[in-house]
């Protein structure tokens, strides 16, 4: 009477332990992924940590260099004659114009790092 009842209830728990078994292992895989992910993004969160220090040094550098160029542009300016003042007036032209560039490319870089950094910033959620 309890014989088959009894070993039906060994079967379900053999069946149990077998399920139970299973996700320890799936979870260990899991717990493996995880960590390898997080070691991933601590990379990648370093590399662009040092993107953007490198992108702001360059972007200070190049300002400086165009402020030196001014600079160097007034003092022309203020000695030259009429054909060198066109010239002076198109190296000043030309400065303007490589410094709008040089804005447009560091906004948008930046925003490509922020969105990077958000993205970061999801995947860690």
């Amino acid at each position: 009477m309890f014989g088959g009842k009894w070993r039906a209830l060994e079967a379900s728990l053999r069946e149990m332990r077998g399920h139970i078994e299973t996700l320890q292992g799936n979870l260990a895989q899991r717990t493996e992924e995880i960590e390898t992910i997080r070691k991933s993004l601590a990379a990648f969160e370093e590399r662009l940590s040092g993107t953007d220090a490198r992108v702001t040094h360059m972007t200070t550098e190049i300002t400086n260099q165009l402020h030196e160029l001014n600079s160097e542009l007034e003092q022309l300016a203020n000695g030259a004659d009429a054909a060198s003042a066109a010239a002076v007036a198109d190296l000043r032209n030309n400065q303007v114009r490589i410094a709008s560039e040089q804005a447009r490319y560091a906004i948008t870089l930046r925003q490509d790092l922020a969105e990077l950094a958000e993205l970061l910033r999801k995947t860690r959620s």
